[in-house]
């Protein structure tokens, strides 16, 4: 019986989580009253006082449960899946793919629209607004070491410094993702996505490339 409990405990969490996620969606986090919450998920206000303690602990809950694609970026560069990009076309690669398991994933669009359109940062939300400054400063991180590497191996044109290729690309995903969620989805964000890194490889690497190709060809 206590095993029962705990599951319809879980199970009544769970749905006042899916509740959420959609009254901030429609009403935005300020707007959105635990009423509204408790109803939506056939509960009562009482359910989300005991789970959550209050707006504030529903909306840091909500928040934990999506992934950050600065955290996924994170992990592949990090190798977690195993291995970790060697080049620059693995690296874009793997970008464009996970732009595509986002933009499979309604529940994750849903979750990131909230959390990116639908919330004022306020003070007390300050551990959330956190968790993204945090993510966003441990992924510059991550591809500035990746760079670094690719300038040492020569791979990147004299023209950028690798710096300056990790804001570039940060600022380039970032950017793209929010128009993506202000269009509501109207394009395909994966091909975008795809489309820019493909341009900004040859921007990054072309006169590197050439260069390595003069010296390759023979002489007349």
């Amino acid at each position: 019986m206590a095993r029962r409990t705990k599951q319809e405990a879980d199970e009544t969490r769970e749905a006042l989580l899916d509740a959420a996620e959609e009254v901030f969606l429609e009403r935005g986090v300020s707007r959105a009253s635990l009423d509204q919450v408790a109803r939506a998920a056939g509960c009562t206000r009482g359910a989300v006082h005991w789970h959550f303690g209050d707006k504030l602990g529903l909306f840091l809950a909500l928040d934990e449960r999506l992934l950050l694609y600065q955290d996924e970026a994170c992990q592949m560069l990090d190798g977690d899946g195993g291995c970790e990009p060697t080049s620059m076309p693995q690296m874009f690669q793997w970008i464009g793919d996970a732009m595509e398991r986002l933009e499979r994933d309604p529940h994750r669009r849903r979750l990131l629209t909230v959390m990116l359109q639908r919330c004022e940062y306020v003070q007390e939300m300050a551990p959330a607004l956190d968790r993204r400054r945090n993510a966003d400063m441990a992924m510059r991180e991550r591809l500035l070491g990746f760079f670094q590497r690719a300038e040492a191996r020569g791979e990147i044109s004299p023209a950028w410094q690798p710096d300056q290729a990790a804001r570039f690309l940060h600022a380039l995903i970032s950017g793209l993702l929010t128009e993506w969620l202000n269009s509501g989805g109207q394009f395909s964000l994966s091909a975008q996505v795809r489309e820019s890194l493909g341009l900004f490889l040859n921007c990054l690497c072309g006169v590197a490339q050439r260069e390595t190709a003069k010296v390759a060809s023979p002489t007349c």
